[in-house]
């Protein structure tokens, strides 16, 4: 989903269109917004700040939050996988590299592609964080 701001008109045909509005009123849902607001970011929440611009906060920091999941969610991770190792393959085995640099380079790219496989299996639960955050941005 593309992490434009929605206009007002957009995000109402949006809570039609997807056959769920919310079972809460205008107030309920301004009150859990600013309160959410203060959760999140609690140096924005000052006295002197109206709700407006509190709210207007928080819905940047949804943006931020949702752009990256969004690029988290969509990147191809089992190809990067192996395109790592193909990139450093034929580097790994060249004779004129000392075998210690070799080994060093090993353990490092090691050590890197397993913090990826990890990254990658948690794809899912970025999906849902992502959905979430894109709820919460379209109310």
């Amino acid at each position: 989903m593309d992490t434009e701001f929605l206009t007002a008109q957009q995000s109402e045909d949006l809570q039609r269109l997807s056959g769920n509005p919310s079972p809460f009123s205008e107030e309920e849902l301004k009150d859990f917004y600013l309160k959410l607001a203060r959760l999140v970011n609690p140096g924005a929440c000052s006295p002197k700040r109206t709700d407006f611009e509190v709210l207007s906060i928080l819905s940047k920091d949804l943006k931020r939050n949702l752009g990256f999941l969004c690029k988290y969610t969509q990147h191809s991770w089992d190809e990067g996988l192996l395109e790592i190792q193909m990139a450093c393959g034929v580097y790994s085995v060249q004779d004129s590299i000392p075998k210690t640099q070799r080994l060093e380079m090993n353990t490092s790219l090691g050590r890197h592609l397993q913090f990826l496989a990890r990254m990658a299996s948690s794809c899912s639960v970025a999906r849902k964080m992502h959905a979430e955050y894109t709820r919460h941005f379209i109310n």
